[in-house]
């Protein structure tokens, strides 16, 4: 996904094998609309959590070797 904030060119998003693929146009909207609004990693995160839940997911930054992002989706537990 494409994301130019905080030195960012982009960032790598994965649901869990749990996601149905069925909800990824949702999640992928989810998605857009929070990478608009944020400059931090620390707000996408927020912002797209607060947006994925209403359809029941969250998300969570894992850094991968490289220490490059990626926002992982995942079915909520709190629900």
């Amino acid at each position: 996904m494409p994301w130019y904030s905080a030195g960012y060119t982009g960032l790598s998003v994965t649901a869990l094998p749990s996601v149905p693929p069925s909800d990824d146009s949702m999640i992928r909207a989810a998605l857009v609309r929070s990478a608009i609004s944020c400059q931090t990693i620390e707000q996408l995160v927020r912002v797209l959590t607060r947006e994925l839940w209403q359809i029941g997911y969250v998300a969570r930054i894992q850094h991968d070797p490289a220490n490059r992002a990626v926002v992982l989706v995942e079915i909520s537990t709190d629900r």
